[in-house]
């Protein structure tokens, strides 16, 4: 079994942190009035595994709420309905696009984060998540040479680099975190200990600035400008009729012609009988 500290870095510590960067939640009121914010833990940790794994869902039931709540407290490890195992599909494929394919890997972080984090506002509390977990890496026991993949470039940063950075890019930070503790970190149920007796001090760190990864939203913005600057194309009607030495009869004058047809009713009695000849309709009624 790996050596344990206080604090220590795993699955469950590194969650029971990031949901606390939550935005202001629906009150106890709104959410009995069937006012969801859709910030729960259970639909969090979904989107949270569709940062990993975009095809996966959430089986129906309770179990996933259960099995959300025993791995944030560090009292359970991976399983069926919670794909961490090092040699789970979806962790191997997460890996695979960190390592290779990075910025697919940082759009997904990106977006999870628009929708279930606080970022770049005055709470700060983007600001203090990196804080807390830069806390955890310097206390824990952790080589100095270990990587993890924090940079927007998808470029590594050993663990002596990140006690030493004054600025931090948050999304690829979440990125480089997580994907370190999927590799390094299985056993979940060591950081029982952190989540029950350790409080971050948010001291001693070298951090002065978080700030946000903004090249999805640069890019979608780029797509849209890009979009309103292309011409309207305007389709030229052209006439492939054969000309002839005849000038064209205008519309006024067709629709003269048209007006002169002559309608004639004749009443028989019976059947009707309907006749057009040089313009004049007739109509009999036999």
């Amino acid at each position: 079994m790996p050596e344990q500290s206080i604090p220590y870095l795993c699955g469950g510590v590194f969650l029971t942190h990031l949901m606390e960067a939550h935005p202001s939640r629906n009150s106890v009121r709104e959410r009995f009035m069937s006012k969801r914010d859709g910030l729960s833990d259970p639909e969090t940790m979904l989107a949270f595994i569709q940062v990993m794994s975009p095809d996966f869902t959430a089986p129906a039931g309770g179990t996933f709420k259960e099995n959300t709540s025993a791995y944030k407290n560090c009292r359970k490890e991976c399983g069926t309905y919670l794909p961490f195992s090092e040699d789970s599909a979806e962790v191997h494929a997460f890996d695979e696009c960190v390592r290779n394919d990075y910025q697919t890997a940082l759009s997904r972080m990106a977006a999870f984060a628009d929708g279930f984090l606080d970022v770049d506002t005055t709470s700060k509390k983007d600001e203090r998540l990196v804080k807390t977990l830069v806390e955890i890496i310097r206390d824990d026991i952790i080589p100095d040479t270990d990587m993890f993949y924090i940079n927007e470039d998808g470029s590594p940063s050993t663990r002596e680099q990140i006690l030493a950075a004054t600025e931090i890019c948050f999304q690829p930070f979440l990125v480089g975190i997580w994907h370190y503790i999927l590799f390094h970190r299985p056993t979940n149920i060591l950081g029982r200990s952190t989540i029950t007796d350790w409080k971050p001090t948010l001291l001693g760190t070298h951090i002065e600035r978080v700030y946000p990864y903004k090249g999805h939203k640069d890019a979608a913005e780029a797509k849209r400008t890009e979009d309103e600057d292309i011409p309207p194309v305007e389709a030229e009607i052209v006439d492939d009729a054969p000309k002839s030495d005849e000038s064209p009869r205008s519309e006024k004058t067709e629709a003269a012609s048209q007006a002169k047809k002559q309608v004639i009713m004749n009443n028989y009695g019976k059947g009707v009988q309907i006749e057009e000849l040089n313009g004049t309709l007739t109509i009999n009624i036999n």
